[in-house]
Order: C-alpha cells, then structure tokens, then sequence
C-alpha cells in the first residue's frame, strides 16, 4: 500500500533538479494568444467630398417627397396665403359657371343651379366675414351684390314662366319680358366678370 500510495503521489508532483526541492502548480510552456488580440485604436472618419459637377447631378440622390405635404410645409417654405384668400378662391370657379351658363344661353334650370350655388356660398362667406376687417374688401362686397342680383334674376324668369301668359308686358308683367329678362342677364354678366377681376387681386 505504502509503494502504490508513494507512485500515486510522485505522478502528481514536480521536483526542481536545480533546489531538489517540490515545485507546485503547473510547470510547462503556456501557449502565447497575444496574437488574436489586437489592441483597440479608435478610428477616426474623414468625410468624402465630391466635385461641384458631380453633386448637383441627380444621379443617385432620391427624388424630393414633394406628395408629402409635412415635407413640404416645413421643408418648402410656402408663402402664407390668408384664410379670406383662400375662401375667395374656391368661390372664382362658382362665379365662372355662372358666367358660362349665361354665355351658353344655358336653361332657366341649369341657371337657376348655378345662381342658387353661388348663393348659398356666398352666405357662408357673408356670415363668416360680417364681423370681420375683410368685409370691407371690394371683392367681398362685389361677391353678395352679385350673388344678390343673380338670384333676383332666377326669381323673375320662374315668374316669368308661371305669369308672363297672363299678364300684359306694357304694365306690370314688363319684367317678364324676355327682351328685359335677357338686359338683366346682360347687366349681371358684366358685373360678375368684374367681381371676378376683384377676387383674384385678393392677396
């Protein structure tokens, strides 16, 4: 027992032949892993630039969003256009379907449509606009005198149609004449190609 135990631990033990003294923990050449390390530098980046010529082509760069109009708004400095300005400028192609339908000797009815549209618009406008600095405004003006005047037209030709077989044209009923009918449709279209001059020199 004693020889095995003393070869058991002779296996486990190193002795240094120069001090012949036991040496303990691992004796031998340790591998060297310096070289999968590299020590750490930072980098520094340079910025590339390019020549004036090949920046303002178009080639590469990515078409300006300009359907995006978050993009466009900020990015885009768009002019501010008031609020009236705006108002007035869904009314202009109302008050040119009027003057087409008088131009085109269009029906009382389709007229009448066209007349009735631009009326009721104009009350928005006139209720929006009645307290307000823009009332003032030659357009604003011009667009219920002759929004006015268009509906008083509508109403004299559906008059015209009901009374004008029973009553004389030299007395009451001369307002439906059609000679009559037609200088008012005359006096209106010039009044409303002048509105329309008014409303566009809106800023």
């Amino acid at each position: 027992m004693l020889i095995i135990f003393f070869s058991a631990n002779t296996g486990f033990c190193a002795i240094d032949p120069a001090t012949g003294e036991e040496v303990k923990g691992y004796k031998g050449d340790l591998p060297d892993v310096t070289q999968r390390f590299q020590k750490f530098l930072p980098k520094t980046s340079r910025p590339q630039f390019q020549s004036v010529d090949a920046f303002n082509t178009s080639k590469g760069f990515k078409p300006v969003p300009r359907d995006n109009p978050t993009y466009v708004n900020v990015i885009v400095k768009k002019d501010k256009v008031s609020e009236f300005t705006n108002d007035i400028n869904e009314l202009i192609p109302i008050v040119e379907n009027v003057i087409l339908a008088i131009e085109n000797n269009e029906n009382e009815q389709l007229f009448a449509a066209r007349a009735n549209y631009l009326y009721d618009n104009m009350e928005v406008l006139r209720k929006k606009y009645a307290d307000k600095p823009e009332h003032y405004y030659p357009a604003y003006n011009a667009i219920i005198a002759v929004s006015n005047r268009a509906r008083a037209i509508v109403s004299i030709r559906n008059e015209a149609l009901v009374y004008s077989s029973y009553l004389p044209y030299q007395s009451d009923g001369y307002m439906y004449n059609p000679a009559y009918v037609n200088e008012q449709l005359g006096y209106l279209l010039n009044e409303l190609n002048e509105t329309v001059k008014l409303m566009k020199e809106v800023e």
